[in-house]
């Protein structure tokens, strides 16, 4: 997990790594890229979750969730400029503790783990 600043809020989020698809990319090379950006970690594999429209009444993107499998830290956060983002690492389980005691808030984040426990209910990544 990540935790980094949000002007909008005014305040630190717990969040999972993301970003933008830019022009050469597409969702999957993006999550690659996002990961090891923000967190220096790399995965193995990357396995699309769904994804979700974020604000359909005024702007037609989507949001893709990943499952970053087999992650390695193979280097050090590549930011950007403006970013200050510390990594966490929390175990999977904590998850719905920390969604219920309101550290995590991030309404796409708060989807990902939705699309996440659907899909795992257990927890069990195989």
């Amino acid at each position: 997990m990540v935790r980094q600043y949000r002007h909008g809020t005014r305040d630190v989020t717990l969040e999972i790594p993301g970003g933008l698809v830019e022009q050469n990319d597409n969702a999957e090379k993006a999550a690659h890229r996002e990961l090891f950006e923000e967190t220096g970690y790399r995965a193995s594999d990357m396995i699309l979750l769904g994804s979700v429209h974020p604000n359909p009444a005024i702007q037609n993107n989507q949001c893709f969730t990943f499952l970053a499998k087999d992650v390695s830290l193979t280097g050090e956060q590549h930011q950007d400029e403006k970013e200050d983002i510390e990594v966490l690492l929390r175990p999977l389980v904590e998850v719905p503790k920390l969604i219920r005691n309101g550290d995590i808030t991030h309404a796409l984040v708060l989807a990902a783990f939705y699309r996440f426990f659907m899909e795992y209910q257990d927890g069990t990544i195989t």
